[in-house]
C-alpha cells in the first residue's frame, strides 16, 4: 500500500533562501530514489499559524518509506539542512495510506516538457517558483512528480490556491512572468490545466496567459455539440432502449452516459481547436467577441433547420 512520510519543521526567519536552494537538491536526489511518486511541499502561511513547513513524500510502500529514512542520500541532505532548521532536524511520521493530500479550492496543473540533461536546472528554478509563489496570498503548497514514475515525458506540477482570484493574482504577477521567462532555457513547452472551474478538463487555460475562456463562451460550444447529439440520441437511441422495455430511469442514464461521453471526447476537443481564436483573442477582443457570437447564431440555426423534421411533431 502506498505511504507517506510526513516532515514538518520551522525554518529559522533568515534561512528561507537557503532552504530553497536545499529544496532543489531534496527533490533531484527522491527523484532518482527508487519507489518514489512525489513531494508535496505546504508553506508557513498555508492557512495552519504556528506549524511551520511541511513536507509530504509519497512512497510506494512503507518498507520504501523506511529505506529512504535510512539512506546515505537522506543522512547527507539532512546534514544540510539541519543548521536551517529549528531544533536541527525535522519530526517525521509514516502513514499508510492511498495519498495524502492537502485540500484546496482551485487547482492548476501544469506539465512541463524538461530538455534532455536540463533536470537539476529545473529542480532548482521548480524550489525558487515554489518560495516566490509561497508570498502570494492564498497560497495551499505546491505537489511535483517526476517523469520517471509518471510514466510521461512531462514533470507533473499541482499548484495549490484558496480562491480563483488569489491563483489568478499569481498566475498574472511580474515575479511569475520573470521566471517563466528563465525557464524558457530548460523547459521545452508546457500546458496548463484549470481545475475548480465550471468546466473543468474540457477546456484548457491559455498557456501565454494562464487564463481560461469566460464561462458563457464554454457554455455556447458545449450547447452547439450537445443539441445534436441529444436530438439524434431520440430518434435513433431512444427506440432501440424502448424496444428493451426499459424503465425511464435506466434509459435516461444510459443516453445521458452516450451524450457526456461523445461531449467529453469529440465535440469540445473538436470545437476547443476550430474556436481557439475565439476563445483566446490575440487582440482586438470585442470585435473577435461579436464574429465568435455570430458565427456560433449561424451555426445553431442550421443545426435546427438541419434537424427540423428529424422527429415527427
Amino acid at each position: 500500500m502506498p505511504s507517506v512520510l510526513i516532515a514538518n519543521a520551522k525554518i529559522l526567519p533568515d534561512a528561507v533562501p537557503l532552504f530553497t536552494a536545499w529544496q532543489a537538491r531534496h527533490l533531484e536526489v527522491l527523484s532518482r530514489f527508487p519507489g518514489f511518486i512525489s513531494r508535496d511541499v505546504i508553506p508557513m502561511d498555508s492557512g495552519k499559524p504556528g506549524e511551520g513547513w511541511s513536507i509530504l513524500l509519497n512512497f510506494e510502500s512503507e518498507l520504501v518509506a523506511t529505506a529512504w529514512q535510512g539512506s546515505a542520500e537522506r543522512q547527507t541532505l539532512m546534514a544540510e539542512v539541519a543548521p536551517l532548521l529549528e531544533g536541527g532536524d525535522f519530526t517525521e511520521r509514516i502513514r499508510s495510506t492511498e495519498s495524502v493530500s492537502p485540500a484546496s479550492e482551485v487547482t492548476e496543473v501544469i506539465f512541463s516538457k524538461v530538455r534532455a540533461g536540463m533536470e537539476s536546472r529545473y529542480c532548482e528554478w521548480a524550489s525558487r517558483i515554489q518560495a516566490a509563489q509561497a508570498k502570494y496570498p492564498g497560497y495551499r503548497g505546491m505537489y511535483l512528480q517526476s517523469p520517471a514514475r509518471s510514466g510521461e515525458e512531462h514533470w507533473t506540477s499541482i499548484l495549490r490556491y484558496d480562491s480563483a482570484e488569489h491563483l489568478e493574482a499569481w498566475m498574472q504577477a511580474p515575479e511569475r512572468q520573470a521566471l517563466l521567462a528563465e525557464s524558457k532555457e530548460f523547459i521545452h513547452s508546457e500546458k496548463l490545466l484549470r481545475l475548480g472551474t465550471s468546466f473543468p478538463g474540457w477546456v484548457p487555460v491559455d498557456p501565454l496567459t494562464g487564463k481560461g475562456p469566460p464561462n458563457w463562451k464554454t457554455a455556447l460550444l458545449v450547447l452547439l455539440g450537445l443539441f445534436p447529439i441529444v436530438m439524434l440520441e431520440m430518434r435513433f437511441l431512444s427506440p432501440v432502449l424502448s424496444a428493451w422495455e426499459l424503465r425511464v430511469s435506466p434509459a435516461m442514464f444510459l443516453g445521458n452516459v452516450v451524450s457526456v461521453a461523445l461531449t467529453s471526447f469529440l465535440t469540445m476537443p473538436l470545437f476547443v481547436r476550430w474556436f481557439g481564436w475565439w476563445l483566446y483573442p490575440k487582440g482586438g477582443t470585442n470585435a473577435v467577441a461579436i464574429r465568435g457570437v455570430g458565427l456560433l447564431c449561424v451555426l445553431f440555426a442550421l443545426e435546427v433547420l438541419l434537424l427540423w423534421n428529424l422527429l415527427p411533431g
